[in-house]
């Protein structure tokens, strides 16, 4: 499933629900096109601006209420909402 969501990420904009590392269910809206993001609210993001938050076994987003990027564990989403 995190393949799909990341390929999604990088076509446009996802809702999705993962599990925190504290446990509590974290209910987010993201997207990882640069190109989409800049258009939208004018940020002068670059492709190394996305490249330096991966890590492995994470998916790396950027998230649209906290308009920074964050990053949930591989095995800790829950559902894609926006099917």
């Amino acid at each position: 499933m995190e393949k799909n969501i990341r390929q999604r990420l990088e076509l446009s904009v996802v809702k999705f629900a993962y599990t925190k590392k504290n446990g509590k269910v974290r209910y987010a809206t993201g997207t990882n096109n640069i190109p989409l993001l800049n258009e939208l609210f004018s940020l002068k993001l670059k492709e190394e601006d996305y490249e330096a938050q991966k890590r492995n076994g994470t998916t790396t987003y950027y998230d649209l209420g906290a308009m920074n990027w964050r990053c949930f564990r591989d095995d800790s989403l829950i559902e894609v909402i926006n099917d």
